[in-house]
């Protein structure tokens, strides 16, 4: 107290300034993260995978049965970590909480901004604040985390660990069991993080930067998980095998129909596309190979995007932005060191120009990322126009009361969802019988009504391919056409029958 007494009035107005400022800076960031992540909420999403994701949830805490009625899913292809925290938050607010779902993902992602603040710090306020800034408006980012899906708590998990690592905190040995517990986190959430965490211990390893007892405490938890939900999934298959079948699944249609873009054009499709919205990727990348070469983060970064080609030159699957994901706060933070390092190359006699070369470049980075956040925030037509259709069906069936000891069968999470009815009353088409006949009778003892969605793969379509054209047969009887405006874009019928004896 006796010091602060003693500070002149001007010293004192240049703190309080400062903190306002700060206080500020602040304020707006989280008001910046929050806004455009609630307006691209606003969306219907373009997938259906957050949709699964409280489907298996729900059905879990209804029947205490972990399975994915839809895609099976739960056999190995998802992690089951974002299923039990799901469930759990259905468990306190309620069933048909999708809102709150998303919502927690917006916190996650403020955590996150948080954690690059930290990991950044050492190399200044302004590049910390900076790549603080480039995260919270990443187009990315606000996308990604919009999903009720596990890559923004993989993400705040994952580098949680890093930063605990990174800077050290609290006491010798407490680094290591907090980063650790990070790890276990996240590792069951994306199969991403497992190479995440495997390369980014090595390389921390062979800097030296953790000693050997160190690199057995961290990787053990992760370890012994990986390895008990291996052997758990061998009872439906060799895991890797099974995960390459489902992302595969829409290349190898396109190539059987002959409508498989080149390698080439897919690639350049994507990066071009990606790029586009993440500009300042080349950027981290560059940083990192010039300045920080001696940092696993640096490596890890490039093996991700070495990943993405190699993935999808082997057929696995389509490139995607989430399998990339847990390189964006590796990306903003090299990005907001390159630029602030920039305002500092200038010339003794432009000492004049001090402010306004320091400031330049921070400020047109992130007037570049609001321009950028503002576009992805107001796309026309929204993301989830070709499955408008599903969010119709599930409405109307919304008016419609369940039969007592009758389910519906959909092929759509979101019409699932939308219809209101407990997820343990909703079957998917997976588990009909292969052939039409005995799928009829199957039907008819057990549901009340059946959502088609005209997929040309899908088992609804497949078993009855005359009712895909909306006409009644088979004992189904046509309620409603959801089918909207995005049919003619090349979106699928989405189609609601009756069911009678």
């Amino acid at each position: 107290m006796d010091e602060v007494a003693y500070r002149s009035p001007r010293t004192l107005w240049h703190l309080t300034r400062k903190s306002v400022y700060r206080a500020g800076f602040v304020a707006g960031l989280v008001v910046a993260l929050v806004v455009f992540r609630l307006l691209w909420d606003r969306f219907l999403d373009p997938f259906e995978d957050g949709y699964q994701n409280w489907w298996t949830a729900s059905a879990l805490l209804e029947t205490g049965t972990y399975s994915n009625r839809f895609s099976l899913m739960t056999q190995g292809n998802w992690l089951p970590g974002y299923t039990f925290f799901a469930t759990g938050l259905i468990a306190v607010a309620g069933t048909h909480i999708m809102p709150l779902m998303k919502a927690a993902n917006i916190l996650f992602s403020l955590e996150t901004t948080g954690l690059i603040y930290g990991l950044v710090r050492p190399r200044g306020r302004i590049a910390a604040g900076l790549a603080a800034a480039l995260f919270a408006l990443s187009p990315a980012d606000i996308v990604i985390s919009s999903f009720a899906t596990p890559e923004a708590l993989a993400l705040l998990a994952t580098f949680a660990g890093v930063v605990v690592l990174e800077r050290r905190p609290v006491a010798q040995r407490k680094p290591i069991m907090i980063a650790a517990l990070a790890f276990l986190v996240g590792s069951t959430l994306r199969y991403e993080v497992w190479g995440f965490v495997a390369a980014y211990l090595l390389l921390s390893w062979r800097a030296k930067r953790i000693d050997r007892r160190e690199l057995l405490s961290l990787a053990a938890p992760a370890s012994i998980f990986a390895a008990i939900w291996w052997l758990w999934t061998s009872q439906y298959g060799f895991l890797p095998a099974m995960i390459i079948a489902q992302t595969s699944a829409d290349v190898q249609y396109k190539a059987s129909v002959g409508t498989l873009a080149p390698l080439t054009d897919r690639l350049f499709t994507f990066f071009a596309w990606y790029l586009g919205w993440t500009p300042f990727a080349v950027l981290g990348i560059a940083w990192g190979l010039l300045k920080h070469r001696k940092s696993p983060l640096t490596w890890i970064l490039c093996m991700f995007y070495g990943a993405e080609i190699v993935y999808t030159a082997a057929g696995f699957g389509n490139p995607g932005p989430r399998y990339i994901h847990l390189t964006l706060p590796i990306v903003c933070a090299n990005s907001g060191m390159a630029i602030a390092t920039i305002g500092t190359w200038r010339p003794r006699a432009a000492q004049f120009l001090r402010r306004a070369q320091t400031w330049g470049p921070v400020l047109a980075a992130v007037t570049l990322s609001i321009v950028l956040a503002v576009q992805i925030s107001s796309v026309s037509p929204p993301p989830g126009f070709f499955l408008s259709g599903t969010q119709r069906a599930g409405e109307f069936l919304s008016t419609l009361d369940l039969p007592d000891g009758k389910v519906l069968i959909s092929e759509s999470p979101i019409a699932t969802y939308y219809s209101g009815y407990p997820s343990s009353r909703v079957l998917a088409p997976s588990g009909l019988p292969q052939d039409a006949v005995d799928a009829t009778a199957f039907i008819i003892a057990n549901a009340a009504y059946v959502v088609m969605v005209t997929v040309p793969y899908n088992r609804i379509r497949q078993l009855f391919p005359d009712q895909a054209n909306g006409v009644n047969g088979h004992h189904f009887i046509l309620l409603y056409d959801a089918t909207g405006v995005e049919y003619n874009f090349g979106a699928p019928r989405v189609l609601v029958f009756r069911i009678v004896p």
